[in-house]
């Protein structure tokens, strides 16, 4: 039977660590798209409020408000995601994806 040396351990550690990484960085992706998705299905709501002849002023302001603020925390998240596009080459630059 073949013992492990030392550096075959710290291999088989460092695998194990780059593996969870990558495998965090998928979940938060994918957290990330779905928290954009809410943030747009919530401005959806607030336009389709909007276009409802029935709302008083005071709350078509209020819609308004709600669905520009939700617009800028989708352009935020949209600004973190192409971010985290980006790559470092072999010479330490940033490239896109």
């Amino acid at each position: 039977m073949k013992e492990k040396s030392i550096t075959d351990s710290l291999d088989e550690e460092s695998l194990d660590v780059e593996s969870r990484l990558e495998l965090n960085t998928q979940e938060s992706e994918q957290e990330d798209e779905r928290k954009l998705e809410d943030l747009l299905a919530q401005v959806e709501k607030c336009i389709e409020m909007l276009e409802n002849s029935q709302i008083s002023l005071e709350d078509s302001f209020r819609f308004y408000e709600e669905g520009v603020r939700k617009l800028k925390m989708c352009n935020s998240k949209v600004a973190q995601i192409e971010q985290k596009m980006m790559v470092i080459n072999g010479q330490g630059e940033l490239e896109a994806f």
